[in-house]
């Protein structure tokens, strides 16, 4: 207790929904990094071959691989078209699992805020121009109200930080979107939520 040690899981266990978040988190971060700026002609299946590599890397048991691998494939071809139309309305993907921080003045001193963005994107068109903050949920992503009560603080801290110039090599810059990307695999693939 008093060295806050927590036993490990079993050795065999089997991965959980949070293991699932990181390899899809992984499996779109290598995507936009590899095609940032064009998408190929045969986007999904390199999508689709990227997952493959990630998920074979985490060794994800087959009971488990067989469950996950037909959802991964349905968020893939939902991901593709929702990218084809994002950036076709003037989105460009800046970064991806980006750290940044901001440092507030405090009554006990300065406090630094920090974060790591899983997607900073630009828009420059049709009136809106600045930078879109975007958040991968393979869970429940938190309600509008939630965010706007500030229950859920995550999208409007990064936000603040963005705005602030305060991300690793991205320039200040209004925040035009907060998005979270619900990515379930299910009957609903993916949604975005604005």
């Amino acid at each position: 207790h008093i060295l806050a040690l927590k036993p490990l899981p079993p050795i065999d266990a089997e991965p959980g929904a949070a293991d699932r978040g990181i390899i899809i988190h992984d499996v779109l971060h290598e995507f936009l990094e590899r095609y940032r700026d064009a998408l190929p002609a045969d986007a999904e299946k390199q999508l689709l071959a990227i997952g493959r590599e990630i998920f074979d890397r985490a060794q994800v048991p087959p009971g488990v691989d067989a469950f996950w691998w037909p959802r991964f494939e349905r968020i893939a071809t939902w991901f593709i078209a929702y990218e084809k139309d994002r950036r076709a309305a003037g989105f460009k993907n800046l970064a991806g699992e980006v750290s940044g921080k901001m440092v507030l003045d405090g009554p006990a001193g300065p406090f630094t805020l920090t974060a790591r963005a899983d997607r900073i994107d630009r828009v420059d068109q049709r009136g809106d121009i600045g930078l879109a903050i975007m958040d991968y949920k393979t869970g429940q992503p938190p309600s509008t109200l939630q965010v706007e009560s500030q229950f859920a603080p995550q999208l409007p801290l990064e936000a603040a930080i963005a705005a602030a110039g305060g991300f690793e090599n991205l320039t200040a810059e209004p925040v035009a979107q907060l998005v979270y990307l619900a990515l379930s695999g299910g009957r609903k693939p993916g949604e975005e939520k604005v």
